[in-house]
């Protein structure tokens, strides 16, 4: 069978190893062990477009809002690099499992939509405005047994940093510093 990579027994090499260190010393940060911290700084660039500076990996993208809430549309924006990391996340959790357990597929595809109400960051005392709700659909070409595949899928579902995320609330703290600008 043809992969969407050929990385699979790199791939399962580096998941019994990752998991081995993660067994034997559970309190170890990253990349030795389970525990990561993830810093992101952006900054306003103008006509609501912003700079995303990853911390992490060095990298750097730009988001913007629609047209319609008065931004420029010139890249993705927000909402959808959040689906697109939670789903991107998933994916590769998904591969590592299928490398853990030896199901080979050929190619992987996941779409996800949601819905949410946009009056919720507008108007005061209005519904929620985030995601209404998921839906996950994934389309995989494979030889492997269905049932072989749906439980590559059950524990990527499980243990999927970016799905977990999205799936159950956490505290949001946020601290304001006010500086004077300074004279001209």
């Amino acid at each position: 069978m043809v992969r969407v990579c050929d990385c699979f027994p790199r791939l399962k090499e580096n998941v019994a190893g990752r998991e081995a260190r993660y067994t034997d010393n559970p309190e170890a940060a990253a990349p030795d062990g389970p525990h990561a911290a993830l810093t992101v700084k952006v900054t306003s660039v103008g006509d609501l477009d912003e700079l995303v500076h990853c911390e992490r990996s060095g990298h750097k993208f730009v988001i913007s809002e629609p047209v319609y809430v008065g931004g420029r549309n010139i890249a993705p924006w927000p909402l959808e690099y959040l689906l697109g990391g939670a789903v991107g996340c998933f994916a590769a959790v998904f591969a590592f499992y299928a490398a853990k357990l030896g199901v080979d597929y050929e190619s992987f595809e996941a779409t996800v939509r949601t819905n949410l109400d946009l009056r919720g960051h507008m108007i005061p005392d209005s519904p929620p405005s985030g995601f209404q709700g998921i839906e996950l659909d994934l389309r995989v070409v494979s030889d492997a047994p269905e049932e072989r595949l749906k439980e590559v899928e059950r524990l990527a579902l499980k243990g999927c940093p970016g799905i977990d995320t999205l799936r159950r609330p956490m505290p949001v703290e946020s601290k304001l510093t006010v500086e004077t600008p300074a004279a001209a």
